[in-house]
């Protein structure tokens, strides 16, 4: 959806420049608000080889991770809580990949997966992570797919 509305402004630009006037003009008119356009439509997407965290896990190493613990707690229900502790290191790869790299689309698959981690473990603190994890979802990724998914697999988290 953004980059259409980046491609129409910059196609109407071009149109406008085409209209106004000679060709060194309109050259000049439309490489600066193409320039404009492109810089304020730039989505940093976070490097495979950029390490976030006190662990520092790059973010293939996150979700690995996830996807191990996910694992873990299909295997031995019972032993939920010992999980939490290691969600809680992704948790904060995170949170640091989302300060350095606010825009990457790739953000909210990841904390969707840590929300339905947590939400797997049966406990008191699993609960309350859990929902602390599906508000993160929903107020800084509530317009993805991800949020939608959420709303749908965790309504039961009150």
């Amino acid at each position: 959806m953004r980059a259409r509305s980046v491609a129409l402004i910059v196609f109407s630009v071009a149109i406008q420049a085409f209209c106004a006037g000679p060709a060194v003009a309109r050259t000049h008119h439309v490489s600066h608000k193409v320039k404009h356009a492109v810089k304020h439509a730039v989505i940093r997407v976070a490097p495979a080889d950029e390490y976030f965290g006190r662990l520092k896990m790059s973010i293939l190493g996150i979700r690995n991770q996830l996807r191990d613990l996910d694992l873990r707690l299909q295997f031995d229900p019972a032993k939920s809580e010992d999980v939490i502790g290691s969600a809680a290191m992704v948790e904060d790869a995170l949170h640091d990949w989302e300060r350095k790299y606010p825009s990457d689309p790739w953000l909210a698959k990841d904390v969707f997966q840590l929300a339905h981690l947590y939400s797997q473990i049966q406990t008191e603190h699993g609960h309350q992570v859990a929902l602390r994890t599906v508000h993160w979802l929903y107020g800084r990724y509530g317009r993805t797919p991800y949020a939608a998914q959420a709303k749908v697999q965790l309504a039961n988290l009150k």
